[in-house]
Order: C-alpha cells, then structure tokens, then sequence
C-alpha cells in the first residue's frame, strides 16, 4: 500500500502514536560470514529515498508490415540502455561510514580493506572501485536507479503506439528527488520521450542513536552473540521509518535476523530467513520491550 496506513495514522491518529521514538522491526539486523560467524549487527538510523518514474514513448504507430525508423519500442530501449550506464556520484555519511568500517574490519579480504578505506578516505578511488565491483556492497555509496516493468504496444501486427519502462531510485540521503528527476532526464536526452514520478516523495532524515535504545537492543544481540559490536546503519531499502521520522519520531530498525550474504531474496518469490532466525527473534523482541517498557 506503500505506506497508506502509517501516513494516515501520522496525518490523522498523530495523538495516539505521538511516541518518543519507535522501533522497526523491517530493517537493521545481523550479517554472518559464510561460515556463520557473526561479522556485526547494524541498526538502521537512517534510509535511502525512495522514488519510482516512468519513461514513455509515444508514437502514433501504424502497420507493423510499414515499419518506421521511430518506433516507440525502439527509442524507449535506447533510452533504457542509458540508465542502466549511468553511475551516479559516490556520497558519504557519518552513519554509512561507521556501518561499512564495522563490517570491513570483520571481514577477511580485498573488500573489507576497502571499506575500511572508504571509511577512512570517501574519496579514495581505489576503495570505491572495490566496493563497485562487489555485488553486496556496490548500490550503498550511491543513488541507484534501475528498471523494474516493462510494457510497451497493442496487438502483434500493429507497430507500438507507446512504450513505457518503470525506474525504481534509492536516493541517497542529502539528495533531493528533483535532482535525480532531472538527471534522468538528462540522460535519456529525448525530448519527445516523457520522464514523470509517479507520485509525490519525501525524504528521511536521519535518528541520532539514543543510549537507552542502543542499550535494550545490544542486551537481545549480546544474549545471542556476546559482545557483538553494535553500529549505526543506513538502509538501502525504503520501511515505515520514512513516514515516522518526518512526523517527528525518530526510529531505529532493530530486526532479529541475522542472514549471510545473498541468501534473503527480499521481495523475490523466494524470500526467507533461516529458521533459527525466526524463533531467536521472540527472544530478541522480548528482552528489548522487556527492556524499554518495563519498570526503571
């Protein structure tokens, strides 16, 4: 529903949500090694912006036995093949270079190295290269926007009156929708083709870690994972943080899971968690409410 219901609880029901923070249990969450050694567990404060648009082409057709040089399908693919060539600049932030250095200094390999570069240098060529190169982490450094749907024509015989392709962008944080409204457009470099959004967004800011907070999440990490280092995270992905951190509450994604890498699927036919996941996760959820909705 993307977000209808908590938008409407923020516009509408703000008196009986109005809390002093929340908890979001679709995002933040453990990464393993291969092996099944914990690496670190992050806790999402902050999320990429998300914003879909549509490219389309338009034509008035005709018979596909009369083919023409500008068909619709045609001049949408070119314009398709832009996008996916397009780079966007690589950004930094306090919390995504405190994340990916948690991580790199778990890790035992080029990639590892090269976050903790990163880190260290956002600017340092080779680091970046890297972490381009690496399929876990190369969409954190940078605004992405990929095709997602595809529609396009009316009838086998007849040539394509239109030609639509949806883009699918995670904006990184201090980026405004506009500006990668524009840059599409500055790609594809067609005049006659229509780059729209397809609704209004907003961006997120991010949720300064709080102690207590910090606290009742470390106490469920630890009981699993003694000593388990706890850092700051910024999401990919887009959750109901969005919605709550713009009405005023800041929220901290504190997911159970603890996954190895490419193994999630997330929105696939075939998403999943491990099953030990599933059932650590009342134990986790547990002690943190336990934790911050108790006595004292």
């Amino acid at each position: 529903t993307t977000q209808a219901t908590t938008e409407k609880l923020v516009s509408e029901h703000k008196d009986l949500i109005d809390a002093e923070f929340a908890l979001n249990a679709d995002s933040g969450g453990g990464s393993l090694a291969e092996d099944g050694i914990p690496l670190a567990y992050t806790f999402q404060s902050a999320e990429k912006t998300y914003a879909t648009f549509e490219i389309t082409a338009r034509n008035p057709g005709g018979h596909s036995a009369a083919p023409r040089k500008d068909n619709a399908i045609y001049e949408l693919a070119e314009a398709i093949l832009k996008v996916r060539a397009h780079r966007f600049p690589v950004m930094a932030n306090a919390i995504l270079r405190e994340s990916l250095r948690a991580e790199g200094e778990q890790m035992e390999n080029e990639v590892g190295k090269a976050l903790i570069a990163y880190a260290d240098n956002p600017a340092d060529k080779d680091a970046i290269d890297k972490i381009l190169g690496d399929e876990e982490y190369d969409h954190v450094i940078s605004t992405t926007c990929v095709s997602t749907m595809l529609r396009g024509g009316q009838v086998e015989n007849a040539l394509p009156q239109t030609a639509t392709v949806t883009v699918n962008c995670r904006i990184f944080p201090g980026t405004e929708v506009s500006e990668i409204h524009e840059t599409l457009k500055r790609i594809v470099n067609n005049d006659t083709l229509e780059v729209q959004p397809l609704d209004e967004y907003i961006a997120s800011p991010a949720s300064e870690p709080r102690a207590d907070v910090t606290n009742a999440i470390a106490k469920a990490v630890h009981a699993r994972y003694p000593g388990l280092k706890l850092v700051p995270s910024m999401s990919s992905g887009y959750t109901d943080a969005l919605v709550y951190r713009n009405a005023g509450i800041p929220t901290f994604g504190a997911s159970s899971r603890f996954t190895r890498p490419g193994i999630s699927n997330a929105h696939g036919v075939n998403e999943r968690i491990p099953k030990d996941t599933f059932y650590n996760g009342l134990d986790h959820w547990m002690i943190i409410i336990k934790e911050l909705a108790g006595p004292g």
